[in-house]
């Protein structure tokens, strides 16, 4: 459909459907996000509360108690991008015997790994791994499998799991607290008018409510806002990352093999590099992560991933090999210094809407699980106090500051900040921070859309340059819509479009001008698309957003910051299975 600045009737529908007479269900504490750190949350707060009972005495149980967890995919793990190399030191926490039950969804274990340093043709391999990036012996694995067992194991001690909910709005008491979560209706047309399927969505109460929806939340940023939770904070810094599931013929993949890459297809200005992973059976996970600080406004992942893996040492390692499974997510980059204040009152915020990723290890999984755990310590203690106050949700960031997480995130605080200057000053800069320690201090940065040039200082007058130099079977070397037929995704194309655009005038002239629309480049599924109008003699912006597979770049990365994500019906978006 066409993007188009959201109309006043829309504006009035909404407010319509504040005044429908709504369901609510009230719970004890609500997890919203089916990742690993609400999974891991969930988990330890029942088994504190086990715990508990084990030992109070009589008026001290804490009986009938619900604890509730919400998540937008159709099921926990369909909006989860296959492939990675797990640190399980969260996971020997919250299930000790996590290695003997039998059931754990390894994909393989790390046996080789190796450091790649790609020319436009040769490929130099580094003689070690460096420094906290040697994972052997550790359990590759898919994060949508791992967040199916999970969400088994929450559901068998009790969690109620609501998959295809999408949260919309937070609830807020008369005080200003947060009282849980508004999830979305159904059945709106284009306009946001409710039709005859109407169905309104429920609003989720509890006193205390966690917030993991991965980065850049839609409730995270109301919260963050609504608080001013990131004042005193670095701005949030990110990267795409996109992956594929690549089948190889029978008998290829022989070992748990891991490769991380530097250089080639990225310049030398660009943050980012790739990863390539061996997985169950005959199958490897290759990805690329750029960051969406990025200077060049041609930047496009998807096509740097082609380039990659046509690249001859590619090529010769993924002989034969047919993509099967294409995803795309903003990945956080920010480190320690983008955490921000993590909990407000009756809310905490947890994994990567909160930037708990090491940028230096390119790792955050274990250490999302343990921010879900933290909160869930907190808000064990808000149930218990009857009291979700700042003063009781404090609690989790005393013990966060008191824990690993901390000891291990605050000595790369400024690994992403070294790169501002390039690949090779990066790679010095980082080296010192190892030896030396990263200072007292957190290196400024800008938010990623701000580092933006204009195509008239990267690329001079002739524009973005041609792309004419690779064969796109759709087997092996696959377009982007190929890819996102791949992931799955789907959308009810008869409700509102989930991409705000607040003014699509300012695309079809300023940008036009100015960045060449950076939008039809940087999205990773093809879903803006500048298309001639006969009426206005001009490209206007199409927003094909039944594509869009809900990576968020678009919101982080637009140069004017008009383009606004939010969620379509829950149960819509990819579908990346368990692959």
């Amino acid at each position: 459909m066409l993007g188009e600045t959201e109309s006043p009737l829309c504006n009035e529908a909404e407010n319509e459907a504040d005044e429908i007479a709504r369901e609510s269900m009230p719970v004890d504490a609500l997890f919203v996000g089916g990742g690993p750190a609400c999974l891991a949350g969930a988990i330890h707060l029942m088994n504190l509360i086990a715990k508990h009972n084990e030992t109070a005495g009589e008026g001290e149980q804490l009986a009938d108690l619900t604890i509730a967890l919400m998540e937008k995919g159709s099921e926990i793990g369909s909006h989860a991008i296959s492939g990675a190399v797990m640190d399980p030191k969260a996971l020997d926490e919250l299930i000790p015997d996590w290695r003997t039950r039998g059931d754990f969804p390894v994909e393989r274990w790390v046996e080789h790994e190796e450091m790649v340093f790609f020319t436009p043709t040769q490929a130099l391999k580094g003689p070690m791994m460096p420094p906290g990036l040697a994972d052997h012996g550790l359990p590759i694995i898919s994060i949508a499998r791992l967040q199916k067992w999970l969400a088994g194991i929450a559901e068998e001690k009790g969690v109620m799991l609501f998959p295809g909910f999408a949260g919309v709005k937070l609830l807020k008491n008369e005080d200003g607290s947060v009282r849980g979560v508004r999830c979305g209706d159904k059945g709106v047309d284009h306009h946001g008018h409710p039709t005859d399927a109407f169905e309104a969505g429920y609003d989720l109460e509890s006193p205390v409510t966690i917030l993991g929806e991965g980065p850049r939340g839609h409730l995270t940023r109301m919260l963050m806002n609504d608080f001013a939770l990131a004042k005193d904070s670095q701005p949030m810094a990110y990267e795409i990352g996109v992956k594929e599931v690549i089948e190889l013929p029978p008998g290829t993949v022989k070992r748990g093999e891991v490769m991380l890459t530097m250089g080639f297809p990225l310049d030398f200005e660009t943050f980012g590099g790739a990863f390539l992973y061996t997985m169950d059976g005959d199958k490897v996970c290759i990805g690329l992560l750029v960051g969406l600080n990025a200077k060049d406004p041609a930047m496009d992942a998807h096509y740097l991933l082609q380039k990659l893996k046509n690249h001859p040492y590619m090529r010769r390692k993924l002989a034969g090999g047919k993509v099967i499974k294409y995803g795309a997510k903003a990945v956080t980059t920010g480190g320690w210094g983008s955490i921000p204040k993590l909990y407000a009152p009756g809310a905490m915020i947890v994994g990567d809407s909160a930037s708990f990723l090491n940028p230096m290890r390119i790792k955050g999984i274990h250490l999302s699980m343990k921010s879900g755990m933290l909160a869930a310590e907190a808000a064990f203690e808000a149930i218990k106090r009857k009291s979700a106050t700042e003063e009781v949700l404090r609690i989790y960031k005393e013990r966060l500051d008191a824990s690993w997480v901390r000891e291990e995130m605050e000595p790369a605080k400024n690994f992403h900040s070294a790169f501002e200057s390039g690949l090779f000053s990066g790679l010095f800069k980082a080296g010192l921070q190892m030896v030396f320690g990263p200072g007292k201090e957190v290196n400024a940065f800008k938010p990623d859309y701000k580092y933006m040039q204009r195509s008239s200082v990267v690329h001079g007058s002739h524009g973005y340059p041609k792309r004419d130099d690779l064969v796109y079977d759709n087997t092996y070397i696959l377009d982007k819509l190929t890819d996102v037929y791949l992931s799955g995704t789907k959308h009810d194309e008869h409700q509102p479009c989930h991409l705000k655009v607040a003014d699509t005038d300012i695309c079809a002239t300023r940008c036009a001008e100015e960045y060449g629309n950076p939008c039809e480049r940087f999205c990773p599924a093809q879903v803006y698309n500048m298309i001639w109008n006969e009426e206005t003699k001009r490209k206007e912006l199409r927003v094909d957003f039944s594509n869009c597979v809900h990576c968020k770049t678009c919101d982080i990365r637009d140069p004017y910051q008009i383009i606004t994500w939010v969620p379509p019906y829950g149960g819509d978006g990819p579908e990346y299975g368990i692959l």
